[in-house]
């Protein structure tokens, strides 16, 4: 039988505060969304001030990121060739969701919406990077 890797609530928290105050570093409002592998939610945080698209924005990131396995900016480029990709709900092809891999295997997802593509993708990175230093 094969073990897998989950995210505990600890390490959840410290990647939405490493996203939250890589967003204050940035001088933005915005909202975090943390979801498993199947794309289910596990965690969402909006900050005060924070348009009230955010929260499905956020969340269809993560969710886009978990479930490719990849950014969700990454289908982006993917749609000149094959726009039939939109047709998949579950997607949202804009930067700013990035998934969470430990040991070669994704575990979750990490979305952000507040700002421009490149900001919430850094503020993602910066949620998924307090993962490995934890």
């Amino acid at each position: 039988m094969k073990s897998k890797a989950v995210l505990t609530a600890t390490e959840i928290d410290a990647m939405v505060g490493a996203a939250l105050a890589k967003a204050e570093e940035l001088g933005l409002s915005a909202t975090v969304a943390l979801c498993d592998d199947g794309g289910h939610p596990l965690r969402l945080y909006r900050m005060d001030g924070t348009g009230s698209m955010t929260p499905a924005v956020a969340s269809a990131k993560a969710r886009t990121a978990a479930l490719m396995r990849a950014p969700s900016g990454a289908l982006t480029s993917r749609l000149k060739d094959e726009p039939e990709l939109l047709r998949l709900t579950e997607y949202l092809p804009m930067p700013g969701g990035l998934p969470i891999v430990h040991d070669a295997q994704c575990i979750g997802g990490i979305g952000v919406s507040g700002g421009s593509g490149a900001q919430d993708e850094a503020i993602a990175e910066a949620g998924r990077a307090a993962l490995v230093a934890g």
